[in-house]
């Protein structure tokens, strides 16, 4: 999109003079691109496109994925209906379907269109070649060469003839190359911060910065060694982004040569260019399929789930079927029609087709059903099985919906013109191979309605297909295939593994790990891939890392001028009489003095601050030392238990237990004294009796509280033992509001099934700690129903408390202590083997607390953590030291503790603003520095306890996006000293940390992933840099938003001030749309490494574009001389409406291959922020002259 490069230069076009050499022709053709080169035109295209794709991610919630991409994205002109924005899940009581009305808009490839024609024009009129001579010679050289290898990096992933996506050393000789590139950078920067003048400090400050990055990351790669080591799906995304980065570091070399200044700009604009290429590619010329293979079985063909076919199939021949194909277009053409082909071995005509149906047998049909649906069929299966049309699937659910249409075929005979039956076809039939018979002239045909085949050269054999869950669970940890590829044209005969996020790329086409299946009664396993032929997969790469360099370039000499003219104003020399008070000019003694007290009012104030609040966090840090008069509850606590995928801390397992059911995590007990979770944890597994009696279960709907005969009290907590006897009729209403279904459900029957959940989660932890009753004269009897319950209790995934262990045991899996304790009564009793240690240790601990026996409690506990530490090598799925450490997280809270941290930070800015500015100001500072210290180990710790990247949740985003914006705030105070900054840093750092806390209550912070996120270097650079852009719009809006409240709410915002803060604002977006645009391009590039789909135009996705356009849309107003100063705030603060969105908002409407689903509470959350966000903007419109600091400069 056209643009400029200073802040402050308007959208007027500069007038050409007619030279003599000038035709009318270029006259007349400069006039016609004028306008269309205008900032105006792109700020407007940008608006008209996050319409559209919001229209469009809306629409989502009632269509199909690829119907919305073909009327909304791949379209001219798309038809918006109104009630697209009333999605149920904002508006549960309206009817969506009775909302009337649609308009006409511009789709996606007509506003695509007029970008690039926007693009190309302001190009030929705006930006001019600045080079002569010899130095345009070797620019556009320098540009052909680079045009060149951005073509042969291109083409790298074209290779039709073999496979694809390997590079020409080995992975691990590249990851060496990548060491020894970081450790020369590294040398190279601590020269180049050396060689440049002291006194240019911005640029030793910047190459500083870097250079102190990437010692880090090589003392990284030293300290770890092979541990480090990326793996070679991981190299192998890296090789492609080298490649990429060097064609656009060429092509940069030759634009800096042409356009100086603006080299980096041209540069972004041809990779936006390249970017929209491909997109038109992909929607003109990919094709995706499947090929879903049995074990065991070879296939030649894949399918189309998009498209069907009716396919007649004469078997016949011993050797070969003959197949004639009826393609979807050609039989919806002529419904209710016979149709007459000499191919056919018969005429037929389509009586009744559903896009989406489902079989019911007839004879399940009630009464009332048989009168209002008719049979059409008279033969074959239909005579059984009807077809039932249901709403189309949406194709981007999160339970992944494909539409199963069904067909109703007269087969009509060619010669007598009689009809032979009417026939039902479905594609669930034909996934099962199970087609229709029909017999014509002797012949027999079978028929199926199914996907639509292309047919390829070479064969795939599925050898092996493995699902691996996360222990414990039934939750995926990863697919994958081993495959035999055998293609006689290319001589090819290999054996090849594809998993998730290592597609395999061959011939034109990649194979990506899509699905897996077994079947519930023989137990065949069957795998899904992906086959996606796209010619132009590199391209994505390739415009990617030319824009990242483009921006990289133009934003960074930008922020050098910047940073200079600071430092120059500072170095300014200033009257330092000004500060001396008449008299004592010529009195050293009393300007020593002063100079002390400014001394001890700028660090000793900060200093004892620093100390005061480093205490108290240190006093929080402490671990509790055993009282030999209590039980030891914190080393309990650090037992592991593996639950949910992974091994925990029983303290965490008995925080989020009570979290769940509670809100909190700690509770009241019956004397009024604050109690730590672990022991709710281990009163309701060892002295449930007792533990019924606490009130922790959070119940707030009135209705509800009637229906349980509770009164309203504080807190809304009760005990289950206050509505034990209306359990029944809790019971009941949870049954009928299962039966409403999903989206139906009223308020009611919701928190209905909240309240089942929670008593479930109790439920489940009584049932995998309480022991069978196994009498001795009915023994046999006890034990077969305790394995019944056994596998009951399996089903639901409950928490293992006891690892494997004991002498001839093969078995490697953690167990519930309740099973545990049943094997081992079996062997005691039985085969006189040796009782399982850990379940020994299990029963004493639970026996001595139930006992309320202090001092054999704590032995026991010391015992079994002796016993671990001696076997922790043979304990799968855990590590002691991490369990250890989670524990100490747990108790230490640096979340909680930062946020009330970052809460005094605040009322001592607020306070600087009124008295003691300097002192006051400088604490504040200082405690935020010591407690984004803090914040930043805390991330460092759930790295650790995790082993992922800072973000893989929610809850994790919100942490992360708090760090940045404190970091952020930190950088700007440490620029401008206006307090600002500090403000910043503070307001951002307590919000985050207290939506994080919020999003909390669902369970465990630590979630596993799912298989398709299960990658390291995703996580580690999309989804970071993504976030790190979520963190720079918002940090962007806060600044817009302290301007405007600022100017109209107080009187000490000078015209100075205000200039500082939107050039602060300014530069943050700059980062911001880096960030936000280089994250949301790696997400199209995992998504295409994951299933083959760049950009699928999924919720989520689109969600992160709009953010990129918004941030766009506001930098182009601004150059364009759109809005001043004002305006860049609203705008601004905008953004943060934006980016809420695509944070929260989309995950609300239910729908995506992203979405976290639909979060209690939060849509009202949401709501709220937006229209605050609303009320400052409608503040900021005030006219200037209105605003108190702008009165008070008038007057």
């Amino acid at each position: 999109m056209a643009t400029n490069t200073l802040p402050d230069q308007t959208d007027e076009t500069a007038t050409r003079g007619s030279d003599s050499g000038e035709t009318n022709f270029n006259e007349t053709f400069l006039r016609v691109l004028s306008p269309l080169s205008s900032l105006r035109l792109t700020v407007v295209l940008f608006a008209m496109a996050i319409f559209i794709i919001l229209a469009g991610t809306l629409a989502q919630v009632n269509k199909d994925i690829w119907v919305v991409i073909d009327e909304y994205f791949r379209t001219g002109i798309a038809k918006i209906e109104f009630k697209i924005f009333f999605p149920p899940s904002f508006f549960p009581n309206l009817d969506q379907q009775n909302i009337p009305g649609f308009i006409y808009f511009p789709g996606g490839w007509l506003i695509g269109f007029l970008m690039g024609l926007n693009l190309f024009a302001a190009h030929l009129i705006r930006f001019k070649v600045q080079a002569k001579g010899k130095q345009r010679t070797i620019g556009w050289t320098i540009i052909a060469a680079g045009s060149l290898v951005t073509w042969l990096v291109i083409i790298s992933g074209a290779n039709k003839d073999g496979f694809q996506g390997y590079s020409l050393l080995s992975w691990q000789a590249l990851w060496w190359l990548l060491e020894a590139g970081v450790g020369v950078a590294t040398v190279a920067g601590c020269v180049l911060f050396f060689y440049i003048d002291k006194h240019r400090r911005a640029e030793r400050g910047l190459i500083l910065g870097i250079t102190i990055l990437l010692g880090c990351l090589l003392a990284w790669f030293i300290s770890q060694g092979q541990a480090a080591r990326f793996s070679d799906a991981s190299m192998r995304i890296l090789w492609q982004l080298i490649k990429a980065a060097f064609a656009g570091c060429v092509l940069l070399s030759g634009c800096i040569f042409l356009f100086k200044k603006r080299a980096g700009v041209v540069l972004l604009h041809a990779g936006v260019g390249l970017m929209m290429l491909s997109e038109l590619i992909v929607g003109t010329m990919a094709v995706e399929t499947q090929m879903t293979i049995s074990e065991g079985q070879t296939t030649n063909f894949v399918h189309d789930i998009r498209e069907i076919e009716l396919a007649i199939i004469d078997e016949t021949d011993p050797q070969e079927d003959k197949v004639t194909v009826i393609p979807k277009s050609i039989l919806l053409a002529k419904q209710q029609q016979v149709v007459s082909d000499p191919k056919l071995p018969f005429d037929y005509e389509l009586v009744k087709y559903y896009p989406n149906a489902s079989l019911r047998k007839v004879s399940s049909l009630t009464p009332e059903e048989q009168k209002e649906t008719k049979n059409p069929a008279t033969a074959g299966i239909g005579l059984d099985w009807i077809a039932l049309p249901m709403r189309s699937a949406s194709g981007t659910d999160m339970g992944g919906g494909v539409d199963t249409p069904a067909a109703y075929i007269k087969v009509i005979d060619k010669k007598s013109s009689e009809t032979l039956g009417i026939y039902l076809v479905d594609l669930e039939m034909a996934l099962q191979e199970i087609g229709q018979p029909v017999v014509v002239d002797g012949t027999p045909y079978q028929l199926y309605l199914r996907f639509k085949r292309y047919y390829k050269p070479y064969s795939v054999t599925l050898n092996d297909v493995r699902k691996d869950d996360y222990a414990g669970t039934n939750t995926v940890m990863s697919y994958s295939s081993d495959i035999k590829l055998v293609d006689p044209t290319n001589n090819v005969d290999r054996e090849i593994k594809v998993w998730m996020n290592n597609p395999l790329r061959y011939s034109g086409e990649t194979f990506y790990q899509s699905g897996y299946h077994a079947d519930p009664t023989t137990g065949k396993e069957m795998t899904t891939l992906s086959v996606v032929t796209n010619v132009g997969w590199m391209i994505p790469y390739v415009s990617c890392m030319i824009v990242v360099v483009g921006m990289l370039y133009h934003f960074m000499i930008t922020l050098l001028r910047y940073l200079n003219r600071r430092e120059k104003q500072r170095n300014e020399p200033s009257d330092v009489n000004e500060f001396i008070p008449a008299g004592k000019e010529n009195d050293l003694a009393w300007q020593n003095r002063a100079r002390l007290q400014e001394k001890l009012t700028k660090y000793l104030i900060p200093a004892l601050i620093v100390v005061i609040f480093g205490g108290y966090l240190m006093s929080k840090a402490r671990v509790p030392k055993p009282d030999s008069n209590k039980m030891n509850l914190y080393e309990f606590g650090q037992l592991p238990i593996l639950y949910e995928g992974r091994t925990k801390p029983v303290d965490t397992l008995a925080r989020n237990s009570l979290r769940i059911i509670s809100g909190k995590q700690e509770f009241t007990d019956q004397d009024g004294e604050k109690q730590p979770a672990i022991k709710w944890f281990l009163d309701t597994i060892a002295k449930p009796q007792d533990a019924f009696e606490y009130q922790v279960i959070r119940i707030e709907n009135p209705d509800l509280l009637t229906t349980l005969k509770l009164s309203k009290r504080a807190g809304f907590r009760y005990s289950f033992d206050d509505f034990i006897e209306e359990m029944p009729e809790l019971m009941k209403q949870s049954d009928l509001a299962r039966k409403a279904g999903k989206g139906k459900a009223t308020l009611y029957q919701s928190r209905v099934l909240d309240l089942e959940k929670k008593i479930g989660t109790v439920d489940l932890l009584i049932q995998a700690f309480k022991p069978p009753e196994i009498r001795a004269e009915s023994a046999r009897d006890d034990l077969i129903e305790a394995i019944r319950r056994h596998g009951m209790l399996e089903r639901r995934n409950p928490p293992r408390a006891i690892p494997p262990g004991g002498e001839g045991e093969n078995d490697d899996q953690w167990q519930t202590y309740s099973y545990a304790w049943t094997r081992d009564l079996v062997k005691a009793s039985f085969a006189k083997d040796k009782e399982n240690e850990a379940t020994q240790a299990w029963t004493k601990m639970l026996v001595a607390y139930a006992s309320d026996d202090v001092s054999e409690f704590n032995k026991e506990v010391r015992n079994y953590q002796i016993w671990l530490n001696k076997h922790k090598a043979d304990l799968p799925h855990t590590s002691l030291s991490k369990v250890d450490f989670e524990a100490f997280f747990n108790h230490f809270e640096p979340f909680f503790y930062c946020s009330v941290l970052y809460i005094f930070a605040f009322v001592m800015v607020c306070f600087s603003f009124l008295f003691w500015p300097r002192p006051l100001g400088n604490a504040a500072f200082w405690l935020i520095c010591l407690t984004f210290f803090v914040h930043t180990l805390a991330l460092i710790g759930r790295i650790y306890i995790s082993g992922r990247p800072p973000v893989t949740n929610l809850y994790s985003s919100a942490v992360f996006i708090g760090w940045g914006a404190v970091l952020a705030g930190i950088v700007i105070e440490k620029i401008n000293r206006l307090g600002i900054g500090s403000l910043l840093a503070s307001v951002a750092g307590f919000s985050t940390l207290l939506i994080a806390h919020m999003l909390a209550g669902d369970g465990d912070t630590f979630a596993v992933l799912q298989a398709v996120l299960d990658t390291q270097f995703w996580l580690a650079t999309h989804v970071v840099c993504i976030t790190l852009g979520y963190a720079a719009t918002f940090v962007a809006g806060l600044l817009g938003v302290f301007y405007i409240l600022w100017g109209t709410c107080t009187p000490r915002m000078t015209a100075t001030a205000g200039k500082e803060v939107i050039r602060m604002l300014y530069g943050v977006l700059c980062f911001a749309i880096i960030l936000s645009f280089f994250g949301t391009v790696l997400g199209g590039l995992w998504a295409d490494d994951s299933w083959g789909r760049f950009w699928g135009w999924d919720p989520k996705e689109n969600g992160a574009l709009i953010i990129v356009l918004w941030n766009a849309l506001v930098l182009h107003a601004r150059w364009g001389g759109m809005v001043k100063d004002r305006g860049l705030a609203i705008l601004a603060i905008g953004g943060n409406i934006v980016t809420s969105w695509s944070w929260f908002g989309v995950n609300e409407l239910g729908v995506g291959l992203h979405s976290y689903g639909f979060t209690e509470g939060v849509l009202k959350a949401l709501g709220l922020f937006m229209l605050s966000q609303l009320a400052v903007m409608a503040v900021a419109l005030i006219p200037q002259k209105q605003w108190w600091s702008f009165k008070k400069q008038d007057v």
